[in-house]
């Protein structure tokens, strides 16, 4: 993850879209809209690429997919910690059971706690 996000940090340099913090931040609404138009656009994309079972095209929208959100983790400055919260989300979701093809909370789940990583 950290190559990707490494190639989007070079990328949003190159085109001035993103301003180096130290820490994560909060975008203004307008750009956090436009963040999730540009997420939701891909996500449509590869929708109707598996209509038609167009692998290449699925692939390409998968990776836009990502290039989006990656480019969404940068712009929030939350590229150094968002491995570390992946993991911590996975962990979670693993102490999750599953029933009748849906994911349920038993007793052994406990939740996802990232208030140790972000700060």
């Amino acid at each position: 993850m950290k190559k990707q996000l490494d190639m989007l940090v070079e990328f949003h340099t190159k085109f001035k879209a993103w301003e180096m913090w130290n820490i994560p931040k909060n975008l203004p609404q307008d750009r956090a809209q436009f963040r999730h138009a540009l997420m939701k656009e891909e996500i449509d994309e590869y929708l109707e690429w598996t209509q038609e079972w167009d692998k290449v095209n699925i692939a390409k929208e998968l990776c836009d997919a990502l290039i989006t959100v990656y480019g969404t983790i940068v712009e929030h400055n939350m590229q150094d910690v968002i491995e570390e919260c992946f993991d911590e989300v996975h962990r979670s979701n693993m102490s999750k059971d599953y029933s009748e093809l849906k994911m349920i909370k038993w007793e052994n789940y406990s939740p996802a706690d990232l208030s140790n990583i972000i700060k």
